[in-house]
């Protein structure tokens, strides 16, 4: 995954102790003072830490809350370094609305019990007060996890940077602009968004480009803007050698003219994008508009076509994550092998690809008007993240999703990325799973195992989040 440092997440750190302790025990709170500075040297590695000092009064937990709220932190980790109550930490949890994780851990794996003394015994005792934390967060109705490990255990740093990094998404997410073009394909009753679903999300509106605003930047393109984009394109793609630059002038003249319209005029960061045109030209625009919104998807600005502007969201969501993003929908089962096949037709994002995407002319696009080239790739093999960002909830926006592999074996030769993809549950308890959940029929696919940073992202957010 990516460093979600380069997101700059605020990490809010609330280190608790228990006052009673220290004039009983001398030397107890330098111990716990020293582990505290080893956390946090941690945690800076990933964001900004916004630090509570040593919190052993409630007097304190009211100065950190304000100090939290005006920092305006994106992830709160709790850390007791040894035995506290739990009002240290009731008025920072009751004001604040970001994920919580109780970090359950100590700087030791072991230590000597036969010899310790008193102070040694409660320098390792943080895990008491954790059922306590646990059981005040669920009556104030907070959702939180617990992270249980060691200074040196990967696999709880490994949990820890997960929940960043979904905050760390979150945080961008909310400030993103989303477009819709043209509109969405006839009678496809799960495109539609409902924008104030949207706008109570992110405070934002769809962006909605005029289609005559590609229209007109496609026609002002330079030849020097061309030749530049014929470079990029034969950079980013396996073109055959028969290939000419005439060949590619319709496809790179489109790239220039989305590139200036979605990148540069409007900043869009994730697009659904669709028309049929009673012109030609217009027609083409999308026709072959392939190559432009995959370089733009490589780019990380991913667009879908049919005006799938929530599984572009979902890309989004996956690409912040480090896992970029691929839109698919099923295609068929089989159940002789065990696998669903998965594609789409139209724009693909080529960071998912094993070695460099191809490309093919189409005489036609299925389901579609108007030809030109089609992107070919295999999809790398491995764990993937299956997900799917739907309206269909009581909230703003649900999230699906599950964890897959993609593995190897013959595929479809049809000009269009396709892949097999083997889920964890039978075929036909998935599927219906899987739709019970009142999905739409894209998907969009990420690299790895996302789970942790979409729950985190989920409750960042105030969306739903259901594991298939």
């Amino acid at each position: 995954m990516n460093s979600n440092k380069i997101m700059g997440p605020k990490i809010g750190f609330l280190v608790t102790g228990h006052k009673m302790y220290w004039s009983q025990f001398p030397g107890l709170k330098e111990m716990g003072t020293g582990m505290r500075e080893k956390f946090t040297a941690k945690l800076a590695e990933m964001g900004t830490v916004i630090e509570s000092g040593l919190v052993d009064r409630v007097e304190r937990a009211v100065e950190v809350c304000e100090l939290f709220k005006r920092e305006k932190i994106d992830i709160l980790f709790i850390f007791p370094i040894g035995y506290t109550t739990g009002m240290m930490i009731v008025p920072v949890v009751r004001e604040l609305h970001v994920p919580i994780r109780i970090l359950n851990a100590h700087e030791d794996k072991s230590y000597d019990y036969k010899s310790a003394d008193t102070a040694l015994y409660l320098h390792h005792e943080g895990v008491c007060c954790i059922p306590e934390y646990a059981g005040t967060l669920v009556s104030f109705g907070k959702k939180f996890k617990v992270i249980t490990g060691h200074l040196n255990d990967a696999g709880m740093w490994s949990e820890v940077q997960s929940a960043v990094l979904g905050a760390a998404a979150a945080a961008v997410f909310k400030k993103l602009n989303f477009a819709v073009i043209g509109n969405t394909y006839t009678n496809m009753t799960d495109m539609p968004t409902d924008e104030h679903r949207l706008l109570k999300a992110t405070g934002k509106l769809l962006v909605r480009p005029e289609i005559e605003e590609i229209e007109e930047a496609y026609k002002r393109v330079t030849e020097e803007q061309l030749e530049d984009m014929y470079r990029q394109l034969r950079d980013l793609y396996l073109v055959d050698e028969t290939v000419t630059n005439a060949h590619l002038k319709v496809s790179a003249q489109i790239a220039v003219a989305f590139d200036e319209i979605i990148n540069k005029k409007y900043d869009i960061s994730a697009f659904g994008y669709y028309w049929w045109g009673e012109k030609e030209e217009i027609t083409q625009l999308r026709a072959q508009s392939a190559l432009a919104v995959s370089r733009l998807a490589a780019l990380g600005r991913p667009g879908v076509t049919e005006g799938d502007v929530k599984t572009a969201m979902a890309m989004k969501i996956i690409e912040l994550m480090g896992g970029y993003g691929m839109f698919l929908e099923f295609f068929s089962m089989d159940f002789e092998e065990e696998f669903i096949m998965m594609g789409h037709d139209g724009p693909a994002n080529t960071n998912v690809a094993e070695g460099k995407p191809r490309l093919k002319h189409l005489e036609v696009h299925h389901g579609k008007t108007g030809e030109g080239l089609g992107i070919d790739f295999d999809i790398r093999q491995g764990p993937v993240t299956l997900l799917n960002l739907t309206q269909f909830c009581e909230g703003t926006f649900k999230l699906i999703y599950t964890t897959a592999e993609v593995i190897g074996g013959d595929i479809l030769n049809i000009g269009n990325p396709n892949c097999r993809v083997r889920v964890k549950k039978p075929i036909a308890k998935f599927i219906d799973d899987w739709c019970q959940q009142g999905p739409s029929h894209h998907i969009a696919l990420g690299l790895g195992d996302c789970t942790d940073a979409i729950e985190t992202f989920a409750e960042a957010m105030g969306f739903e989040a259901v594991r298939v």
